[in-house]
């Protein structure tokens, strides 16, 4: 009972240890380059998000796949991975169907930038003065770093001008039912830079620009980042691969077995008995009768060499000869025990009576 116990206990500890980790995925950051919005560093977007709340319009992340809310409605996009020709055909559809995009990069994605019309100059000190009054109570914005402003196209007009140049940090264009905002320089958005200047008042005036829900673009920042298929990287996935991992080591910790355990044999040496009967099941096997048949032959005259005081160096086939000359009586043997052996090969107890003799007028002293 108490192993058991100590089992369960440590499956709990496996599956708290899984959710404090995703906890930890899912949670605060301290620093998000990509300006996420489910990050409170000084460089993400979370107090925007709550901010829209509190405006009372209905929030909502883009995150596991990139499908846009029903326009009219707002679509935060802040420093995605690189938009597909699709993704960006249907962001142009939406946007003219109603939509409001507030697309603020500190680069300038391609795709983005071929759809929009969008272009930018050279780094300038991110710092500039509302130019239209579609902004009320924006005087200045800043986020005290610098950003490459963007320079307008006659169909664009820059609600936020940087000094008295052409160069625009914010630019509008409106485009069918809906209009594209463009920010170059996204940190005045960010946590850290909220009650900087006039910066607080901006992000209200951008989330009162449309009714309806206001969505931020995740899926940019998380699972079109990673490929479109790590979903071990998000935070759901994440904590479902600890789950997994903590269930197998409980199933590991309290399975039974599916019989009794072996203890394994102490080895030892085989007899030669034993040799001899997995050699003659080879054999058997095998069909190597006539290869039984021609090592007891060869072994025979050998011996019979060897009896007679030959030498080991004389050929089998002259040995015939000398025995006829020397023993006839054993020759007349060994030409009646090599025939028999010879008839022997499709039967094995004929077989066996012939190695008998074989071996019998090798080793005469043997069976005595």
């Amino acid at each position: 009972m108490r192993g058991g116990r100590n089992a369960w206990l440590l499956l709990a500890g496996i599956f708290a240890v899984a959710a404090a980790l995703t906890l930890a995925q899912s949670g605060s950051s301290q620093d998000s380059p990509e300006h996420s919005s489910s990050s409170d560093g000084p460089n993400g977007t979370s107090a925007l998000s709550q901010y829209a709340a509190a405006l009372g319009h209905p929030v909502h992340n883009v995150d596991l796949a990139f499908s846009l809310p029903d326009p009219p409605s707002t679509l935060f996009v802040f420093n995605p991975s690189a938009f597909s020709a699709a993704e960006s055909g249907a962001l142009d559809r939406w946007v003219r169907a109603g939509g409001t995009l507030i697309y603020a990069d500190d680069r300038l994605d391609t795709r983005l930038a071929l759809a929009f019309d969008l272009h930018r100059g050279n780094p300038v000190p991110a710092e500039g003065t509302a130019a239209t009054p579609a902004l009320p109570g924006v005087s200045n914005v800043t986020d005290q770093t610098f950003a490459e402003p963007y320079r307008p196209t006659a169909d664009q007009a820059i609600l936020i001008r940087y000094s008295t140049t052409a160069a625009a940090l914010a630019i509008e264009e409106k485009l069918g039912q809906g209009r594209v905002i463009a920010l170059a320089a996204p940190e005045v958005l960010c946590n850290g830079w909220l009650e900087v200047a006039d910066n607080g008042r901006l992000a209200a005036d951008l989330l009162s620009m449309t009714p309806g829900p206001v969505a931020f673009d995740e899926f940019h920042h998380g699972a079109a980042a990673a490929g479109g298929g790590d979903w071990t990287s998000q935070p759901l996935g994440f904590g479902l691969a600890w789950a997994a991992l903590a269930i197998f080591v409980g199933l590991l910790l309290r399975g039974r077995a599916f019989g009794p355990r072996l203890i394994p044999g102490t080895g030892g040496t085989r007899s030669a008995a034993e040799y001899a009967v997995a050699v003659g099941h080879l054999l058997r096997q095998a069909g190597g009768r006539g290869l039984v048949l021609k090592v007891v032959t060869d072994a025979t005259r050998r011996s019979l060499a060897n009896r007679l005081g030959l030498g080991r160096d004389l050929p089998l086939d002259r040995l015939d000869e000398v025995l006829e000359r020397r023993a006839p009586d054993v020759a007349e043997r060994y030409r009646e025990a090599a025939a028999d052996a010879s008839a022997a090969v499709e039967s094995e107890p004929a077989l066996l009576a012939a190695a008998r003799r074989l071996h019998d007028l090798a080793y005469p002293m043997a069976r005595r």
